[in-house]
């Protein structure tokens, strides 16, 4: 009897042990999905002068969110949505015709990796261009905009071009 209670002690001692280090790795997991996000600040359109009026040309602004570990956003993905239109992009300016490229602007930024809150790059898209379903914006239509991270953190944006738009003018939207 002291042989079968010491076994089935054995077996809780040792589920119990791997109940735990499952759970360490969800926590893991679920906090670097929670913190590792990149944030979305100024969104700049322009029209680039095609006289159509319509802003083609889309400037995020992306930042760190505060607490999260570095991230390097060529390996992002973005997806945008205009006029009832959706495309996922690669956040790697080879892969895609639609992401123009990416700009260091502020902080010391290394190979398209953002690791501290001062760091600042601009990530600049294409909306005209052939391979994707994406449409200019037309004046008071809606552009939205969700950045995710490597580790799966998404952060959301919805804007709204303004009412009038003028060829080759920029727009904060």
């Amino acid at each position: 009897m002291v042989l079968v209670a010491a076994i089935a002690a054995g077996v809780l001692i040792n589920t119990a042990g791997l109940l735990q280090a499952q759970a360490q790795q969800t926590g893991e997991e679920t906090t670097a999905e929670v913190s590792n996000v990149i944030q979305i600040g100024s969104v700049v359109a322009k029209d680039t002068g095609s006289g159509n009026g319509k802003l083609d040309q889309i400037n995020a602004s992306i930042r760190l969110a505060s607490g999260a570990d570095p991230i390097n956003v060529s390996k992002a993905s973005y997806t945008l949505a205009t006029a009832g239109n959706a495309s996922v992009i690669s956040g790697n300016p080879d892969e895609s015709d639609v992401l123009d490229s990416i700009t260091e602007k502020q902080g010391d930024v290394d190979n398209k990796i953002i690791a501290d809150q001062e760091d600042l790059v601009i990530v600049s898209f294409d909306l005209s261009a052939g391979s994707s379903n994406l449409q200019p914006l037309k004046a008071n239509q809606e552009l939205e905009i969700i950045a995710q991270a490597p580790a799966g953190g998404n952060t959301y944006r919805s804007l709204t071009a303004p009412r009038r738009i003028k060829d080759g003018e920029s727009y904060i939207l």
